[in-house]
C-alpha cells in the first residue's frame, strides 16, 4: 500500500515496542521479541508478541496483528487518520501533505475532515446563540439546573434557535457547506414534498425540503476520544413555535462520524481523572454526567442511549479503573442493559459496583440535594454488581412458592457462573444460601445446619445444570452481539483496473494450487512435518530477501501443499529479488487465514535468525519428498487397479512407479510424469 512520506517518517521513527508498552506490560521473549497478555482478549498466559525489528505485533490467541498504526487504531478506537495524528505528535513529525495517499485513504480523510468542520462550525453557532439575545430561555434553564459558567464553557453547551433553518442558513451562507454535508453530519433533515396528481415522496416533480434537526433546544456537543465534536444531543425547552418534536432528549443519528454504541459522553474529559480517583462513574445521560462533574466528580461519563456495549467495556478496561460505578436509575432501561452486559464485565475482570440512590432520585437531583459528601457516601456504599443481581432476582420471585424458588435459583446459578473467580463463586453460593435461609427461619441450630446443607446441594446442582446448558457461553455471546450494532463492519476497498488484474491473477494462482493439491493428494493428507517445513520456508523468504529467489525457484507455486501457503507465495512473487518486505503492507490484501500464517512465521525463531543453505535445502527436500510420496501412491494405486481388473501393466508405468519409489526413499525431487 503506497503511503505518503509523512506516514513513512512516522513509521521509521515509531518504535512498536515503545508504543505497545504504553498500554501493556511487555517482558522479553527472546530473539529481540517482547510478549504480554493480549490487550484485545482476556487471557492468563501471554500470547501477544511484539517484534521491534519488524515493527509488527501478533497475538497467537485471537489472531490480532499489525503495525504501530493499527495498534493505536485499536487501542484508541480511532481510524487511520487519528492514529497517524497521535503517533505524529508523539514522535514530533509534522503532518504536511496527503498527495501520496491511496484514493481510499484520501476519500476517508476528506469525508471525515469535512464533516468534522461542519460539526465544529455548528458547535460554534450553538454557543453564540446561547450567549446572544435568542438564548435567554436556554440560559434561564441552565441556571435552574445549577450549571456554572465554568461548566457551561467546559462542556460547550449551546442553544438551537426556535427556527426551521437558522443553523442551515449559517452553515450554507457563512461557511459554504452544502445541504448534503449538513444531512451527512446529522444536523439537517431532508424531506420531499409530494406534488402533482400522483403525488408521493419520490414523484418525478417532488420538491426537496431541508431544515434544521434541532430547534429550540439546549445543545450538548458529543466528542470523540480526541475531543473533536462528532455529534450533538438536544434537550427540549418549554415553548417554541418551530414544530419541535415531543421527545425531551434527541441525539444525532448514526453518521460516518458518530456511532452511539461506541461513544461514552465526556470520555475525553474523564479518562485522565480515573487513575487519580480510583474509579469511573457511568450515568445514563449527559445531564447526569454534567451534574456530577459540576459537583466535583470529573471521572464521570455517560451512555448515549440505553445500552452498555462490548465496545464500552473495552474502553473501560483500557483505563484499568479500580472500580466501575453504575449510577443508573434502578428500574431504567440502562440498568437492565447493564445487567445483560454483566458477563462482559466479568470476562474483562472489572470490579463493577451499583450505586443505589433513592427511588425518587437520579444522579442530578441527588447531588444537588445531598452535595458531594452525600455522593461520596453513596459511592462507598455501592454494592458489587453480582450481589445486586442476586438480590434483584430474589426480590422478583415469590420464594415461598416452589415454582418461584426454582426459577430464582436457576437465574441465580446463571449469575454465579458468570463470575470469573472461583473465590467469588464460592462466596456468592454462601450468600445465596444465607438469603434462602432467611426466608425459612429454621427454629433450631440442628434444623438450620440441615437446611443449609440441603440448600448448598441444590445451588451447586443448579450451577452444574447451567454449565451443562452452555449458558455462560451463550450469555457472553449475546452480550457481545447486543442489538446487532457490534457486528463486524466490512471495510471499503479501493478497486482499479490494476488491482483487479492482480486479484484475478491471485485467484487463478489459488485455483491452480487447489487443483494441484486435489489431483496429487494434497490438503488433509499432508504430514505435519511438511507443513512445518513450508512455514519455515515462508518465514525465510519473507524475512530474508537473500533466500527468496532460491526458494521460489526450487518450489514453484504448484509444489506448495497448502492453499493458504500458496496464496502467500503468490503474493511474495510480486516483490523484486532482494527487496525487503514489510509484513503489514504485505498482508494488506491477503485473506484472514493467510494473515495469521504471516504473523506467526514472521515472529518465529526461523524468521529471526538467518538459516544456512543446508537448513533451507532440508526444508525444500521435505516438501519434495511429499510430492514424490504422492506420486508413488498414485502409481501404486494405478498398477494395483490394473492388476485387479486383469489388465496389463505397461513397461513405462512400471518404470514410473520404480522411479517414484526410489525418489521417495532418497527424498529426491518428484519425477516428471
Amino acid at each position: 500500500m503506497p503511503l505518503d512520506s509523512t506516514t513513512e517518517e512516522i513509521r521509521r521513527r515509531a518504535d512498536i515496542v515503545e508504543v505497545a508498552s504504553q498500554y501493556v506490560s511487555l517482558v522479553p521473549a527472546g530473539n529481540g521479541r517482547m510478549k504480554a497478555c493480549c490487550p484485545f482478549h482476556d487471557e492468563k498466559t501471554p500470547s501477544f508478541y511484539v517484534s521491534r525489528d519488524k515493527g509488527f505485533y501478533k497475538c497467537f490467541g485471537c489472531g490480532a496483528s499489525g503495525d504501530c498504526f493499527k495498534f493505536v487504531q485499536a487501542m484508541e478506537n480511532t481510524d487511520f487518520v487519528g492514529a497517524r495524528k497521535i503517533l505524529a505528535a508523539r514522535y514530533n513529525v509534522e503532518i504536511k501533505s496527503r498527495r501520496e495517499m491511496t484514493p481510499e485513504q484520501k476519500e476517508e480523510i476528506s469525508e471525515r475532515d469535512k464533516l468534522l468542520k461542519v460539526t465544529a462550525a455548528a458547535a460554534h453557532f450553538f454557543r453564540e446563540q446561547f450567549s446572544g439575545n435568542a438564548g435567554l430561555t436556554a440560559r434561564d434553564y441552565a441556571r435552574t439546573r445549577g450549571l456554572s459558567r465554568e461548566t457551561i464553557e467546559k462542556f460547550g453547551i449551546g442553544y438551537a434557535p426556535d427556527n426551521w433553518d437558522a443553523l442551515r442558513g449559517t452553515l450554507t451562507r457563512k461557511y459554504g457547506f452544502s445541504d448534503d454535508e449538513g444531512i451527512a453530519a446529522g444536523l439537517f433533515i431532508e424531506k420531499k414534498s409530494p406534488e402533482g396528481e400522483l403525488g408521493g415522496m419520490f414523484a418525478e416533480n417532488a420538491t426537496r425540503r431541508v431544515y434544521d434537526r434541532y430547534r429550540h433546544r439546549l445543545m450538548f456537543p458529543i466528542w470523540d476520544e480526541s475531543g473533536r465534536v462528532i455529534a450533538f444531543g438536544g434537550r427540549a425547552l418549554e415553548g417554541g413555535q418551530a414544530g419541535n418534536s415531543d421527545a425531551k432528549y434527541i441525539n444525532s443519528p448514526e453518521t460516518p462520524l458518530f456511532h452511539k454504541s461506541n461513544v461514552l459522553f465526556a470520555w475525553h474529559l474523564a479518562r485522565a481523572e480515573v487513575s487519580k480517583r480510583d474509579g469511573v462513574i457511568i450515568t445514563e445521560g449527559y445531564m447526569d454526567a454534567i451534574a456530577l462533574h459540576e459537583g466535583g466528580f470529573p471521572q464521570t461519563v455517560a451512555t448515549l442511549g440505553t445500552a452498555l456495549t462490548a465496545h464500552h467495556v473495552a474502553l473501560l478496561r483500557r483505563l484499568a479503573p479500580k472500580a466501575v460505578y453504575l449510577c443508573f436509575d434502578g428500574d431504567s432501561a440502562g440498568m437492565k442493559a447493564a445487567l445483560r452486559t454483566a458477563p462482559l464485565f466479568a470476562e474483562n475482570e472489572l470490579d463493577v459496583r451499583v450505586v443505589r440512590l433513592p427511588a425518587q432520585d437520579d444522579p442530578d437531583t441527588y447531588i444537588r440535594e445531598h452535595g458531594a459528601q452525600g455522593m461520596e457516601t453513596a459511592l462507598k456504599e455501592a454494592i458489587p454488581l453480582a450481589r445486586y443481581r442476586l438480590v434483584s432476582i430474589l426480590d422478583s420471585h415469590d420464594l415461598n412458592e416452589v415454582e418461584g424458588r426454582a426459577e430464582a435459583m436457576r437465574q441465580a446459578a446463571e449469575i454465579i457462573n458468570d463470575l470469573g473467580s472461583e473465590t467469588e463463586r464460592s462466596g456468592y453460593v454462601s450468600f445465596l444460601v444465607d438469603e434462602l435461609l432467611k426466608i425459612e427461619r429454621p427454629q433450631s441450630r440442628l434444623e438450620w445446619e440441615r437446611r443449609r446443607g440441603e440448600f448448598e446441594r441444590l445451588v451447586k446442582n443448579e450451577l452444574r445444570a447451567d454449565e451443562g446448558r452452555a449458558g455462560k457461553r451463550e450469555r457472553l455471546r449475546d452480550a457481545k452481539i447486543g442489538d446487532g450494532r457490534l457486528a463486524p463492519v466490512r471495510e471499503k476497498r479501493f478497486t482499479s483496473p490494476k488491482w483487479e488484474a492482480i486479484r484475478l491473477e491471485e485467484e487463478k494462482a489459488a485455483l491452480d494450487l487447489h487443483e494441484a493439491t486435489q489431483s496429487l493428494g494434497g490438503g488433509p493428507n499432508v504430514a505435519s512435518g511438511v507443513l512445518k517445513a513450508e512455514k519455515c520456508l515462508i518465514g525465510a523468504l519473507l524475512g530474508h530477501a537473500a533466500w527468496r529467489g532460491h526458494i521460489l525457484e526450487k518450489l514453484p507455486l504448484l509444489k506448495w501443499t497448502d492453499e493458504t501457503h500458496g496464496e502467500i507465495v503468490a503474493a511474495a512473487r510480486k516483490f523484486e529479488a532482494g527487496a525487503e518486505i514489510s509484513p503489514v503492507e504485505f498482508t494488506e490484501n491477503l485473506s484472514e487465514d493467510a494473515q495469521k500464517v504471516v504473523g506467526e512465521v514472521m515472529l518465529s525463531d526461523e524468521a529471526a535468525s538467518l538459516p544456512d543453505a543446508d537448513v533451507i535445502n532440508d526444508w525444500i527436500a521435505r516438501v519434495e519428498w511429499h510430492w514424490a510420496r504422492q506420486r508413488e501412491i498414485e502409481m501404486s494405486e494405478l498398477i494395483k487397479g490394473k492388476i485387479e481388473r486383469g489388465e496389463a501393466v505397461s513397461q513405462a508405468e512400471r518404470a514410473a512407479f520404480a522411479a517414484a519409489l526410489e525418489a521417495t526413499r532418497r527424498k529426491m525431487p518428484v519425477p516428471e510424469k
